[in-house]
């Protein structure tokens, strides 16, 4: 109907371009999330216990990053000398 028109794109497909076997990239972390949406169903106290591990996994990365922050900002502060480079 539009082939003549000057800005119409054709798009044609020469055949799959995703892997073989890339669905289980899509569908294991799917089954996980099922089992686990089920697993809290049966049992209440999990959904507890995951949301606690998530934050204590975040509060711990957060102390490890400030504490490097801080140790990087008191090697900066010791660090006085002034070079500079020609090239």
């Amino acid at each position: 109907m539009f082939t003549g028109f000057p800005s119409f794109i054709r798009w044609r497909s020469y055949g799959s371009r995703v892997p073989s076997g890339a669905w289980w990239l899509v569908m294991a972390p799917g089954i996980v999330l099922a089992l686990a949406a089920i697993a809290i169903l049966l049992w209440p106290e999990l959904l507890a216990y995951l949301v606690a591990t998530v934050m204590l996994f975040a509060g711990g990365s957060l102390t490890f990053w400030g504490w490097t922050l801080r140790q990087v900002e008191q090697r900066r502060d010791q660090n006085v000398t002034v070079r500079y480079d020609n090239f």
